[in-house]
C-alpha cells in the first residue's frame, strides 16, 4: 500500500469515527455547562500556554492530577510510563539514571548524553536539555500534562513526538500545606511536605521538599556489593511570589536535588548473531567464557552476580524567574530559566561475575533560556507571539574496559565456575564537549467563525552547535598505524590523540494549521496538519571501530503529522470520551542502531499511524470508571544490518518501545462515612503488547507483553487526615523492561526486569 493511500485511509477512518461519534453525542449532549452533582470535574491545562478547559483544546492531552500521582504511587517522572497510554519510558542504565521518553513510538533510543530528545520535558515551561536530568522526583505538583504529537509551534525545541510539562504548585495568599510519609517493601521510605505562607498583602512563599530511600529490590549474590534498584533521592524547592495591585505577577523559584544510589544492575541471558545479523536469544548455549546465568544461583529474576559495583551520584540546581502582567486584553510573559546538572555513574556492563566489560559515564551540563511572549485574548481573535533563546553546554568523559577472552568457554576454573583464561584488554574512551546556541521567533493565531475556529502557527528556529572531541579511542592514531587499532589498556592510550571539531548551522521551521468545530459547549471536533522539526547533531560517546568523521554528524528530521479527533462531555458531565487518530510521515528520522560494540544515529525515512481513546465515567456519585486504549503501527524504512560474514541486510523495522496495543484503566468506589469521612477503594491496571528495545527488531531484544494491576484503599478523615494502604503489581509480573544487543558477539544479551510486587502504607496531614 502506498504512503498516499495510507494517509487517505487514516484520514477517512478518523473522519468516520469523528462523524459517527458526533452524531451519537449530539443526541445526548447536555446544553448546560454547569457541573451536575456527582459529575466529572473540569480539568484546566496550559497546553497552549494559557489556561483552558482540556475539553476545548484540539490536542491529544492527558492530564495527571496530584491525587492520581499519590494514589498510583507515581514517585518519579519515569513512573508515568504505563499510567498514560501511548507513553513509554526506559532507562538504558537502569531506573533512576535517566528517562528516555517515548510517545507514539517517537523517542530517543541512544544512550549518548549529547542528544536532545524528540519528546521534550518541561518544568513550569522551562525546557530541560540534558536527558540524564529528566529522571527526577515528583513532589508538590499541581498537575502533569502529556501532549501527544508535534508541539513545536508554541513550545519548540525538537518536540516532534510530543512533550511532558510538569507544573508545580505555586504560592498563594492562603496559608496551607501538607506533610506525608509512606513506607513499603524493601524499606522504601518516602517523606514529603510543603507549606505556603503569606508574607504580606502582596508577597507569599512556598517551601516544599521530598526524600525517598530504599534498600533496593535486586539482590546481588556478591557479598561485597550492595543491592541494586535502590531509591536514594532528596530535593527541595523554594518559591517567592509577588502579586501586586498594579497587576504584576512575579514568581522566583529555586530548586535543588541530589541522588545517591546503587542503581539496577544488568542481568544477562545468552544469545548470538544469526546469519541475517539479528541478535537471537538462545537458552541452550553459554557465553564466550562458558557462563550462563540460568545455571547459577542468579537464575531468578532480579537476582544478579556481578564483579563490579554500580552506583549513581548526581546533583543539580535550577532557578526560574517568571514575570507576567496583563495590559487590557493582552498579557505579557517573561520566563528566564537556568539549570546546572552533573552526574557520576558506573556499571558492570556485562552483568556477570566475569570481568568482561566495565564502564563509567560522567556528565556535566548547564543551560540558560529566555522566553518573551504576548498573548491577546480578543472577542473572536486570539494570538500569541514570542521570542525564545537558549544557550547550553554539555560535556562527558565516558570510559569502558573490554576484556576479550582468548581461550574460549572451556577455560573455566572448576572450583569457581569463572573464566580462568587469557584476556585481550581493550579500552574505549571519549572526551567530548557540545555547545548549543539557539534562537527562535514564533506566533499562533486563532480566529472564530461561528462554531468553527481556524488556527495557524509557525516557529522559525536558528540553531548553532559546536561539537569537539579531544580524544576518542575509535579514532586514535597510533603514530603511523591504522586508525582504530590502538586500544590496549596496557599502553595507557599512548597513541596520538585525534582531536576534532565539527560545526552545525541550520534554520528550521515548524508549523500548524487546525480547524475546530464546536457544535455546543460539550463537544469538540478537530483536524490538524502539523510540521515538526528536530535539529541535527553529532554522534557522541563510543564509536564503532574505524568510523569516519563523515558519519559522526546526523541531519535534521522533519515530521508531517495528520490528526483528527473528538472530545465530548456527555450526560450532564457524567461521561467524557476523547479520541484521536493520526498519521506520521517522517523524512530523515533520526534512528539509533548498534554497530558492533557501539552504535550510530543515522537518518532514515519512517511512518507511524494509530488511534487512541480515553474514557472516564461517573457511573454513580460513588463509582468512577476510567479506561484508555491505543493502537500503534510504526515502520523505519531501509534499516541496514551487517551480518557476521560482512554482508549488509536492508529491511524495514519497527520503532523501539512502540507496542502495537496498550491500555490502562481502573475503577474507584467511594463510601461516604459519618462526620465528613470517606473510604475509597481503587483498582487500576496497565497492559502492553510485545515491543522491541532497539530499532533493528532483533528477536533477542523483544520485550514480552504484560498485564499488571494495582489496588489501594484510602481513608479520609474530614479535611485533614488521609490514610492509605496499597499493593502494586499484585500478580508479581516480572516482565523484561530492557534488552541490550551490544554484547551479542560475547554471547551476552543485557536484560532488566520490572520491580516485583510492592506493598505499604501512607499517611498525609493537610491544613
Amino acid at each position: 500500500m502506498s504512503k498516499s493511500n495510507r494517509v487517505r485511509i487514516m484520514l477517512l477512518g478518523g473522519a468516520a469515527l469523528w462523524l459517527g461519534a458526533s452524531m451519537a453525542q449530539a443526541q445526548v449532549a447536555a446544553d448546560s455547562a454547569d457541573d451536575a452533582a456527582g459529575g466529572l470535574q473540569e480539568i484546566v491545562v496550559t497546553a497552549q500556554k494559557r489556561a483552558q478547559n482540556i475539553q476545548r483544546v484540539g490536542i491529544a492531552i492527558t492530564a495527571v492530577t496530584p491525587e492520581q500521582i499519590a494514589n498510583r504511587n507515581i514517585a518519579s517522572s519515569a513512573d508515568l510510563a504505563g499510567k498514560v497510554v501511548g507513553l513509554e519510558s526506559y532507562s538504558p542504565y537502569g531506573p533512576g539514571t535517566s528517562s528516555n521518553v517515548v510517545i507514539r513510538g517517537i523517542g530517543l533510543n541512544d544512550f549518548g548524553e549529547g542528544h536532545e530528545a524528540p519528546v521534550t520535558s518541561y518544568v513550569d515551561e522551562f525546557y530541560i536539555v540534558a536527558v540524564p536530568a529528566v529522571d527526577f522526583a515528583l513532589f508538590d505538583l499541581d498537575r502533569v500534562e502529556v501532549l501527544r504529537g508535534p508541539q513545536g509551534t508554541l513550545f519548540g525545541r525538537n518536540s516532534t513526538g510530543g512533550l511532558i510539562n510538569y507544573i508545580t504548585k505555586r504560592p498563594s495568599q492562603t496559608a496551607e500545606g501538607y506533610l506525608s510519609a509512606s513506607y513499603g517493601r524493601f524499606n522504601d521510605l518516602k517523606l514529603e511536605g510543603a507549606a505556603t505562607a503569606p508574607l504580606s498583602d502582596t508577597l507569599s512563599m512556598r517551601l516544599s521538599g521530598t526524600s525517598r530511600h530504599s534498600d533496593g529490590f535486586q539482590r546481588n549474590i556478591n557479598p561485597a556489593l550492595e543491592r541494586g534498584g535502590q531509591a536514594g533521592s532528596d530535593a527541595a524547592r523554594l518559591q517567592l511570589r509577588y502579586q501586586g495591585d498594579d497587576g504584576w505577577d512575579i514568581l522566583l523559584k529555586g530548586e535543588y536535588g541530589r541522588t545517591k544510589t546503587t542503581h539496577a544492575y544488568y542481568e544477562s541471558k545468552t544469545g548470538f548473531v544469526d546469519a541475517n545479523g539479528l541478535v537471537v536469544a538462545d537458552p541452550t548455549i553459554v557465553d564466550a567464557v562458558g557462563y550462563a546465568e540460568r545455571n547459577t544461583p542468579a537464575a531468578k529474576k532480579n537476582v544478579v552476580n556481578t564483579n563490579d559495583a554500580a552506583f549513581l551520584r548526581s546533583s543539580g540546581y535550577s532557578g526560574l524567574l517568571r514575570i507576567e502582567k496583563k495590559f487590557g486584553d493582552t498579557t505579557f510573559t517573561s520566563l528566564t530559566g537556568y539549570q546546572s546538572y552533573k552526574r557520576r555513574m558506573q556499571e558492570d556492563s556485562d552483568g556477570t561475575p566475569n570481568p568482561l566489560v566495565f564502564a563509567s559515564f560522567p556528565y556535566q551540563g548547564k543551560q540558560l533560556t529566555q522566553e518573551l511572549r504576548l498573548y491577546h485574548d480578543g472577542q473572536s481573535t486570539r494570538w500569541t507571539v514570542g521570542l525564545y533563546g537558549m544557550r547550553a553546554l554539555g560535556k562527558d568523559q565516558p570510559t569502558a574496559v573490554f576484556n576479550f577472552p582468548l581461550d574460549g568457554p572451556t577455560a573455566v576454573d572448576p572450583a569457581t565456575g569463572l573464566y580462568n583464561g587469557t584476556y585481550f584488554p581493550i579500552s574505549l574512551n571519549a572526551d567530548w564537549r557540545l555547545r548549543t546556541n539557539s534562537g527562535a521567533v514564533f506566533g499562533q493565531i486563532e480566529q472564530d467563525f461561528g462554531k468553527f475556529t481556524a488556527i495557524g502557527g509557525i516557529r522559525v528556529t536558528r540553531d548553532r552547535k559546536t561539537f569537539a572531541d579531544r580524544d576518542n579511542a575509535a579514532l586514535r592514531d597510533c603514530g603511523g598505524g591504522a586508525v582504530g587499532d590502538c586500544f590496549l589498556v596496557g599502553d595507557g592510550g599512548t597513541g596520538t590523540p585525534v582531536p576534532f571539531r565539527l560545526k552545525y548551522r541550520a534554520t528550521l521551521w515548524s508549523g500548524k494549521i487546525e480547524l475546530d468545530y464546536k457544535p455546543d459547549s460539550n463537544n469538540l471536533l478537530y483536524a490538524s496538519i502539523s510540521r515538526g522539526t528536530k535539529a541535527g547533531g553529532f554522534n557522541n560517546g563510543f564509536y564503532p571501530t574505524g568510523v569516519s568523521l563523515a558519519r559522526i554528524p546526523y541531519g535534521d528530521e522533519t515530521l508531517i503529522s495528520y490528526e483528527v479527533g473528538q472530545k465530548s462531555t456527555l450526560f450532564d458531565r457524567k461521561l467524557r470520551i476523547n479520541t484521536s487518530a493520526f498519521y506520521y510521515d517522517y523524512k530523515d528520522y533520526q534512528a539509533f542502531n548498534y554497530v558492533g560494540l557501539a552504535g550510530l544515529i543515522t537518518n532514515q525515512d519512517a511512518t507511524a499511524y494509530g488511534i487512541e481513546t480515553d474514557i472516564e465515567a461517573a457511573v454513580t456519585p460513588e463509582l468512577r470508571l476510567y479506561a484508555a486504549g491505543a493502537y500503534l503501527h510504526t515502520d523505519i524504512e531501509d534499516v541496514a544490518k551487517v551480518t557476521p560474514v560482512g554482508t549488509t541486510v536492508v529491511a524495514d523495522r519497527p520503532m523501539a518501545f512502540a507496542p502495537k496495543w496498550s491500555a490502562s484503566g481502573g475503577a474507584t468506589y467511594t463510601i461516604a462515612l459519618p462526620n465528613d469521612q470517606s473510604l475509597a477503594l481503587d483498582w487500576n491496571f496497565e497492559a502492553r503488547s510485545a515491543r522491541y528495545s532497539g530499532n533493528f527488531g532483533d528477536p533477542g531484544t523483544q520485550l514480552e507483553g504484560y498485564f499488571k494491576h494495582n489496588a489501594s484503599i484510602t481513608y479520609e478523615a474530614a479535611e485533614h487526615w488521609q490514610l492509605r494502604a496499597f499493593v502494586d503489581n499484585i500478580s508479581n509480573r516480572l516482565n523484561t523492561t530492557y534488552g541490550g544487543p551490544s554484547f551479542a558477539s560475547l554471547g551476552i544479551i543485557q536484560v532488566r526486569y520490572a520491580m516485583p510486587r510492592t506493598y505499604g502504607a501512607a499517611v498525609r496531614y493537610r491544613w
